[in-house]
């Protein structure tokens, strides 16, 4: 079975600083035996979050960037209280939902995701 992660700004930097656990999800992403998700928007708050990390994460290889769509802005619509920054990642995990499609969400701030419904995991 391969594990579907979504990587949001926190994770990003911490993949950034070279985590332990970020670290060895990118390379099992790398190997085929799991699939990495970075939302752009996680993109440019882990570089406004860490100098670097955000350039990191768009050049990783093994990763599957995704765009911030129309779809996710009217899902990100719905959380009035919700950050920008967590908003892209909560609305690609609820795309997956409504698709059948089994995915986590990492972070490791989950209280920020608090209203969208959705329940990151912090590994750490």
């Amino acid at each position: 079975m391969n594990l579907t992660a979504v990587l949001d700004h926190t994770a990003l930097a911490a993949l950034y600083r070279a985590d332990p656990f970020f670290t060895g999800l990118y390379i099992e992403a790398s190997r085929g035996t799991g699939r990495v998700i970075i939302p752009s928007l996680s993109i440019l708050a882990a570089e406004r979050q860490v100098a670097g990390a955000g350039k990191h994460a768009a050049s990783l290889r093994f990763a599957e960037n995704i765009p911030f769509t129309a779809a996710h802005s009217v899902d990100a619509m719905d959380w009035e209280n919700v950050d920008w920054p967590v908003a892209h990642a909560a609305a690609i995990a609820w795309h997956a939902i409504k698709a059948g499609e089994p995915l986590t969400v990492l972070s490791l701030e989950p209280e920020l995701y608090a209203g969208t419904g959705i329940t990151p995991l912090n590994p750490t």
